[in-house]
């Protein structure tokens, strides 16, 4: 005789059906397409997809409204750099190309102003020129040529972050994902607001000097801070061209590649090519002057 069955155990009841996917949307941890998928979890490796199917963007900067600009901006800057994952699931929800842009211009603003507060303080202290290399000591007793120099980390700057979006339309991509992907690109960029730290720490050790441990600590930091904070951006971007062509993993290094490539010429340009062409012109028309 076959057991009864037992009339109060709990019935396993199936979870509702979700609508379904209707992008090119590909898991995180596999690369497995989504699309059409009516269930929450990815059927390859069983992550939670939770986040691609809410409707809200949850970018801070989005709702700046309701939280402030100020806070909205340090809370994107906190989301871009340590839930990355997360912030690669905005790919499933439209993104707002303007409001990438605004973010953008806020961290390029929050990049410099620490370049011209510590110029200022150097210059109202009358600190004494660190170095005898001649061209230092040009650019940091002439207030118009120092000009320059700020004007190329403003170049730098605004080039540099607006730079990486020019990678994010492979061929065979839904002009939609391309356009999701452009605007995160300008998200990446959070991490360069936070140069306040490495160049508070360069002005230490001015001051400070490298007699003491308060001196090599600072020297520290100045060095490896920056380079830090660039290898958060450059992990970004890693991480939103896996997610735009999982398929093809070495299109996401290539990205990564170029990117650091390209950054590094924009450095040579605005802070070393455009100041020695000036310089130049200077001499120039002082020689005229003789």
């Amino acid at each position: 005789m076959p057991p009864l069955p037992d009339m109060n155990a709990a019935e396993e009841i199936p979870p509702p059906a979700q609508p379904p996917i209707n992008q090119d949307i590909f898991c995180q941890n596999c690369g497995y397409n989504l699309r059409t998928l009516t269930s929450d979890r990815c059927p390859e490796c069983g992550r939670s997809l939770e986040g691609l199917r809410d409707s809200v963007s949850h970018i801070p900067w989005v709702h700046r409204k309701e939280l402030g600009w100020f806070r909205a901006y340090w809370k994107t800057v906190w989301f871009v750099m340590f839930r990355q994952h997360d912030f690669c699931d905005e790919m499933a929800r439209p993104v707002s190309y303007a409001d990438s842009q605004g973010f953008r211009w806020v961290t390029v603003l929050f990049a410099y102003l620490p370049v011209l507060f510590a110029d200022l303080i150097l210059w109202i202290e009358r600190m004494p020129n660190p170095s005898d290399d001649e061209i230092i000591t040009l650019f940091w007793s002439n207030v118009e040529l120092a000009c320059v120099l700020h004007l190329g980390f403003l170049l730098f700057f605004a080039a540099a972050t607006g730079l990486p979006g020019y990678f994010f339309h492979p061929r065979g991509v839904p002009r939609a994902q391309q356009n999701r992907a452009i605007a995160l690109s300008y998200y990446a960029c959070g991490s360069l607001s936070l140069l306040l730290v490495p160049t508070t720490a360069g002005m230490i050790w001015l001051h400070v000097g490298l007699d003491h441990w308060e001196g090599l600590l600072s020297l520290l930091l100045t060095a490896i801070l920056p380079l830090a904070l660039l290898a958060v951006w450059w992990l970004d971007l890693i991480h939103l061209a896996r997610r735009l062509v999982p398929q093809r993993p070495a299109r996401a290094t290539g990205i990564a590649t170029l990117c650091s490539l390209f950054w590094l010429i924009l450095l040579g340009l605005c802070l070393v090519a455009i100041p020695a062409l000036v310089l130049y012109v200077v001499a120039v028309f002082a020689s005229f002057r003789l």
